[in-house]
């Protein structure tokens, strides 16, 4: 079948350009010499519609080819007949012929109409040269007219011959080639049907076969089987004895499967046949998979189902080989990771879940740095150590739920899903986790083949985030390999992002994260004090706030160190640093009669208070300093105090206990609960600024402000605004009962020896 719609497509193909190219021939015939009913013009109009009618109709390729080639033939001796001299326009028309009858008719056919052609020109020369014999002047000395015709006909007749033998011979080979494919093409589907009727008959005989045949009596509640025929010991390892004393079938049955099993009880109790797969521990602690073939039992009487009769299979071996065929598909066997193709599956399932939840995720692409020189110097088995290793490394710094995958060779991808809300928020997560891979993978790792050795290896990850399916799963791992690549030009054991921008991002925090770490050690980081004062600008104390001082960068904000602090940890060492200065300070305001009734405020992060030990260093630092512990007031962050409310309020009392005053911060941008706020052993509340701001603008901000103070004054709770700007913010907080102050409107955050200098004249 190949073969013949191969000639019949090439078959048409070439009528195609026949009719093409002769039409265009029939019409410049026409137009030259004018529309003359000869036998050429009638000829080749009818030979042109006969091959339309054969192209639009489909005709056989033979029929098709056997007419062009004839009416090829007949065109190119006609005109050869009308000349004086054989030309070689006619001559390529019937070698035209004669090569597509070499490619459809094969060699006889073809030597047949050569020999046919030649003589008919031989013949047609004769007769030409005895009718023009004096019209002929520019031949050769010597040469006549029929001796020219002669030595075309020759020439022609050669050519034809070595072409159609050529031809013939391709096209034969092409037909051999073909059917010798087909051929093997339809063993391969006979075998396949043995196959499959092979296939078909085992499973039948397996069906029919079993390793025990069972009765039970639904009256013994405990279900221990009646044993027809089969090794029911040898596969479970239990007497019926030992069984009923276990507790009857379903105590053997996996704790997994019982419920299974449980649910087919319905089924069979209304007479339906089931097949059920299921595993039990044998009496050696082996889990057995068995294939159980039941088949309900009537009474005769009255229609119930009273016995149950059931074939049962050992598939524990086909089950172990299904579980090793699925871990040589989807996992790679010396890491046994998911291999590329589970990998791709899982890509397409998180970039799904993304597409969900609207949350990124990120792929990491990591390469073992220097990993050939490995298996150049040490072998492949050094390098397959490694490999496994640093595969279960990896492991251990991802999440759960995550994917590890090896891609191939010395390469690993890391699918991080559901990462936190924003573009940057996940790349800080991926970024952190990357951090954790680079240097869990540069730990040395002892190789073990023909003698121990500690080798240290690095890696460069590329990180590609993803939301939804905003990219091919193939564009976004070219994204991560080229990243990877990049981080290979940066050094290597480093990781970088896709996104320049998100790189860059990264990377000024990383460095801030970095610079951080040494700031206190280079005592860069300095506390400013804001004034709090009463409304006839008397002052009461102050908040204690923090600043860094760069060398190279300056002044650096609060708002962009803290959270970092805050993130690595460093916030700990920090905030203790920090009480410990506000506690000096209060020491030495503690000498002078003019300060020695002021009040400092110190801001305590979440982190820091969360400490086991937090309330023993405060302890410890007021002992240390000497400081008056009721002149120490630490805020705490309104969401702070209501996390674990229980162990928040024991630190609180503990800290009250030593005299350290307690002021709620920011309160009411939380969500407070009113019954916890009471239980809350606190002195003061503080009216956030953002509330303040606009209380002389905003109605709503205006009531709830009212409604602070009062529930501070019904708490007994001091009351102090922060972020007092304007005479008239000022007026309205004092009108409705708030007696402390704190903002611009009274100072701003100034080193200690500015404020000593505004306040008490002290330079």
């Amino acid at each position: 079948m190949a073969i013949i719609h191969w000639e019949f497509n090439l078959a048409r193909r070439v009528a195609l350009i026949s009719l093409i190219g002769g039409s265009i021939s029939w019409a410049l015939r026409q137009m030259r010499t004018g529309l003359q009913p000869d036998f050429l013009t009638v000829f080749l109009s009818g030979y042109l519609l006969v091959l339309a009618s054969f192209i639009i109709w489909r005709v056989k390729y033979q029929i098709m080819a056997a007419v062009m080639t004839l009416a090829m033939m007949v065109i190119g001796l006609w005109v050869s007949s009308q000349l004086i001299e054989p030309r070689p326009g006619p001559l390529l028309v019937i070698l035209t012929a004669i090569t597509m009858a070499a490619a459809y008719f094969r060699f006889r056919i073809t030597f047949a109409l050569i020999l046919v052609s030649t003589v008919t020109l031989v013949i047609m020369g004769h007769f030409v040269a005895e009718r023009n014999a004096d019209k002929i002047s520019s031949l050769p000395l010597g040469m006549t007219l029929f001796a020219s015709w002669l030595s075309v006909c020759a020439g022609f007749a050669t050519t034809s011959t070595i072409v159609a033998a050529l031809i013939s011979f391709v096209v034969t080979k092409m037909e051999q080639s073909l059917a010798h494919t087909q051929h093997l093409l339809q063993e391969a589907q006979r075998r396949e049907k043995i196959l499959e009727d092979k296939e078909r008959l085992l499973k039948l005989f397996t069906e029919l076969s079993s390793d025990y045949v069972y009765q039970v009596n639904l009256k013994n509640q405990q279900f221990v089987p009646q044993i027809f025929a089969g090794s029911f010991e040898r596969i479970t390892g239990y007497t019926l004895d030992e069984l009923e004393i276990k507790g009857g079938w379903l105590a053997i049955v996996h704790p997994d499967d019982r419920e299974s099993m449980e649910s087919h009880m319905p089924a069979l109790l209304k007479g339906k046949s089931i097949v059920n797969e299921y595993r039990i521990v044998s009496a050696a602690g082996d889990v057995i998979w068995l294939r159980d073939h039941v088949r309900p039992i009537t009474d005769a009487a009255t229609g119930v189902v009273t016995e149950l009769l059931g074939a049962v299979h050992d598939i524990t071996e086909r089950k172990l080989a299904e579980e090793q065929i699925e871990n040589l598909a989807f996992y790679d066997p010396l890491t046994t990771l998911p291999n590329r193709r589970l990998l791709l599956d899982r890509l397409e399932q998180a970039m799904a879940l993304s597409q969900r939840t609207g949350q990124r995720g990120a792929l990491l692409f990591i390469d073992l740095d220097n990993f050939k020189n490995l298996n150049d110097t040490k072998g492949h088995e050094a390098g397959d150590q490694l490999l496994i290793q640093q595969a279960r490394r990896l492991r251990l710094c991802v999440r759960e739920g995550d994917t590890v995958a090896r891609l191939g060779g010395d390469e690993f991808i890391i699918i991080l899903g559901e990462l936190q809300d924003g573009a940057e928020a996940a790349a800080e997560e991926a970024s952190a986790i990357a951090q954790q891979i680079v240097h869990a993978l540069s730990l040395p790792v002892a190789l073990t083949y023909r003698a121990v050795t500690d080798y240290e290896n690095t890696c460069s990850i590329g990180v590609a985030l993803f939301l939804g399916h905003e990219q091919s799963v193939d564009e976004l791992l070219r994204r991560a390999d080229l990243a990877m690549y990049q981080a290979k030009a940066d050094g290597r054991n480093t990781f970088r992002f896709y996104d320049p921008a998100m790189q860059s991002l990264l990377s000024d925090r990383l460095e801030l994260e970095e610079e951080l770490k040494h700031a206190l050690a280079q005592e860069q980081l300095l506390v400013y004090l804001q004034p709090q004062v009463t409304r006839d600008n008397k002052l009461v104390g102050a908040e204690i706030l923090l600043r860094w001082l760069h060398p190279e960068k300056g002044m650096i904000s609060p708002l962009q160190f803290i959270p970092t602090a805050e993130r690595t940890g460093a916030i700990v060492a920090i905030g203790n640093w920090v009480l410990e200065e506000a506690c000096h300070i209060l020491r030495s305001w503690a000498e002078d009669p003019q300060t020695q009734g002021l009040t400092l405020s110190v801001n305590v992060s979440a982190r820091q208070f969360r400490q086991d030990d937090f309330t023993t260093n405060v302890s410890n630092i007021i002992r240390k300093t000497g400081a008056s512990p009721t002149r120490l007031k630490l805020e705490l962050t309104e969401s702070l105090a209501l996390e674990n409310v229980g162990e928040t309020i024991t630190k609180m009392q503990v800290l009250r206990m030593i005299g350290v005053e307690l002021s709620l911060d920011d309160f009411g941008t939380g969500q407070s609960s009113l019954s916890y706020l009471k239980q809350l052993p606190l002195n003061q509340l503080k009216i956030d600024q953002s509330f303040t701001r606009e209380i002389s603008t905003d109605t709503n901000d205006a009531i709830l402000v009212q409604t602070i103070i009062g529930m501070a004054h019904n708490l007994k709770l001091d009351i102090i605004a922060e972020g007092v700007e304007t005479e008239e913010q000022l007026e309205f907080l004092a009108t409705h009962g708030c007696a402390v102050y704190q903002g611009f409107l009274f100072g701003k955050p100034m080193p200690q020896s500015e404020f000593s200098a505004q306040y008490f004249g002290v330079s």
